[in-house]
């Protein structure tokens, strides 16, 4: 349990191993056991919304059969899994297969509109991937075959996360069960598991068996002018039949510009890996030491954190204890001799935290949205970047040089949904002997760090072939093959949630020990907000001032500490 085991951790070195009376001992090592128990909670339960459709149409229907959703049909207060489906003239021939019981007493009945929790740890997820078709009494039935007229179709039922319920009702969860000091497991991790509000395209590969998530790429690039190049490693793609299959998808309420897809595909030597940085530079890893001292920026040691690629990650502090505006992590590594250039690997990912502050900008912009993003459209994409390092969103890099830290880099904001291992070359030039100390910092609360190590072998030229798109097909049987082949000016688009493509690229002969491939794409996303009321300009103003976004999170971070968990000075229960 990764969040788990890091704040139990955290509590014992910060709390514990400090002189203290037994009664705070016992009282935070009860908070310790608390914490267990609401993370157990927290990453078991999930809300999602059933969206229904009225006598839906035949077109519906096979945009839906097109989704690889599996169907159930409901007649009364019996239900089935539909093994086969077939489109007849003006109905539907349904195989129906074995009795389908639907999961947890929490989400029944399916009522449409309906918010209804669900345990991904039961397997109860797998109601995100069903369409359930609820049909009337004329249905003609013949052993295990059904004959549905579509005019017989009262409802059809989609289940779809629901992000702001689940956010919502683990904070309700966290102020029914634990003080407020604690409660940095819910308002920081903000579901490890969930799926985000706002983020960008799903990249899913096909693994030999299924198709598995693999993550989001050029997150963040939310206008025309922010448009980039993303890299994406791609552990779980397997060859199937000489092709490496895949499917982006929308799954969000934004409209997404993908203007090129590519495989980079390494041939190489057992043990190593390869990465590719933000730049397009591929470099080799086959010396990767972790940190010897790792600390966050309020000096609390946290190496147990940072020293392995493991289910434990740092979040942040307490937020109901007056936390700063910035936050990260400070490590130190040893410094080989005659070494001038080295590479920071970093396996992070943003906070669903970033994400709510971020919709909560926007909200403020009430009727005025729509014409300020046309204004960003418009916008100069060096003014935006810099904004948005003032306001420490990336996670900058630093490294201290002469009791100075001297600014790096940065690593792009890679989204919420999935951790990302990430690469960026650190010059060591002019530096003294000794240890190397580098920093890496952003707003509280935005980022969630799991891994950092230092690659210290010397640079090797790499070999990669470039794999282009043999195939693209989307949910309608569209081929957009064409506008994804080359970074021009022809885009394919997915404006709604649903929209999905099916990739194919021919997988080449392995000339190596081992194949690591990495996904090159490029694009761009709108997020799609349609906010009401008055602008509140006076409070806009003063958040867009360089840092003073951190400070607007900050104070809404207390603004719902205070209104869910205070009253009258007490802590709720």
């Amino acid at each position: 349990m990764r969040l788990g085991n890091f704040l139990v951790r955290l509590l014992v070195h910060n709390y514990l191993g400090r002189k203290a009376n037994r009664k705070k001992v016992l009282i935070r090592g009860l908070a310790a056991l608390t914490i267990l128990i609401l993370v157990n909670i927290a990453v078991s339960c999930y809300y999602y919304r059933v969206t229904a459709t009225n006598q839906p149409s035949l077109e519906e229907l096979h945009q839906f059969s097109d989704l690889d959703k599996k169907f159930v049909v409901h007649q009364d207060y019996e239900a089935y899994y539909v093994g086969a489906l077939e489109f007849l003239d003006d109905s539907l021939r349904l195989h129906v297969d074995s009795y389908y019981i639907q999961p947890g007493q929490d989400i029944i009945p399916p009522n449409p509109d309906a918010v209804k929790r669900y345990r991904p740890k039961k397997g109860d997820a797998r109601l995100l991937n069903e369409v359930h078709l609820h049909v009337n009494e004329n249905v003609v039935k013949h052993l295990h075959t059904w004959t549905v007229a579509i005019s017989d179709i009262g409802r059809l039922d989609v289940y779809n996360h629901s992000t702001s319920h689940t956010v919502g009702y683990s904070l309700l969860l966290g102020v029914a069960m634990v003080p407020a000091a604690i409660l940095v497991v819910v308002l920081l991790g903000l579901l490890v598991l969930a799926l985000s509000g706002n983020s960008c395209p799903f990249i899913y590969t096909f693994n030999g068996e299924e198709f598995v998530f693999a993550g989001e790429i050029y997150s963040g690039a939310v206008y025309p002018p922010l448009e980039r190049n993303d890299y994406l490693l791609l552990p779980e793609l397997a060859e199937d039949e000489g092709v490496y299959r895949m499917k982006i998808a929308n799954q969000l309420e934004e409209e997404q510009h993908t203007n090129l897809l590519e495989l980079m595909v390494f041939d190489h030597a057992a043990g190593t890996d390869i990465l590719v940085d933000k730049y397009g530079n591929a470099h080799a890893l086959s010396d990767v030491t972790p940190p010897t001292a790792a600390t966050n920026l309020s000096g609390d040691d946290i190496l147990p954190l940072m020293e392995k690629e493991d289910d434990l990650i740092y979040i942040g502090l307490d937020p109901s204890r007056d936390p700063p505006l910035l936050d990260g992590v400070i490590l130190t590594f040893d410094k080989p001799a005659e070494s001038n250039e080295v590479k920071l690997v970093v396996e992070a990912k943003n906070s669903y935290w970033l994400d709510f502050v971020y919709q909560n900008f926007r909200e403020m912009l009430g009727s005025s949205y729509k014409m300020w993003v046309r204004k960003q459209e418009d916008g100069n994409a060096e003014k935006m970047t810099d904004w948005s390092l003032s306001q420490h969103i990336p996670l900058s890099v630093y490294l201290l040089k002469d009791g100075e830290w001297v600014f790096q880099d940065y690593f792009h904001t890679v989204g919420p949904m999935a951790f990302k291992k990430d690469i960026l070359p650190i010059d060591l030039k002019g530096m003294a002997d000794g240890p190397v100390t580098i920093k890496l910092e952003a707003g509280s609360y935005f980022w969630e760090i799991g891994y950092v190590g230092l690659d210290q072998a010397p640079a090797n030229p790499l070999q990669s072939k470039s794999i282009q798109l043999s195939n693209a097909v989307d949910e309608v049987g569209e081929n957009v093959t064409a506008l994804l082949l080359g970074d021009d000016e022809l885009y394919y688009i997915q404006p709604e949630i649903g929209n999905e493509a099916s990739l194919s690229f021919p997988a080449p002969e392995m000339n190596g020990e081992e194949r690591t491939v990495i996904l090159h794409s490029k694009g761009y996303y709108r997020i799609l907000q349609d906010p009401k009321g008055t602008p509140k300009i006076k409070a806009l103003k003063e958040i867009r001032k360089s840092g003073n976004f951190n400070v607007y999170s900050n104070e809404l971070m207390q603004a719902m500490l205070a209104e869910h968990l205070f009253k009258d000075g007490k802590i709720t229960r």
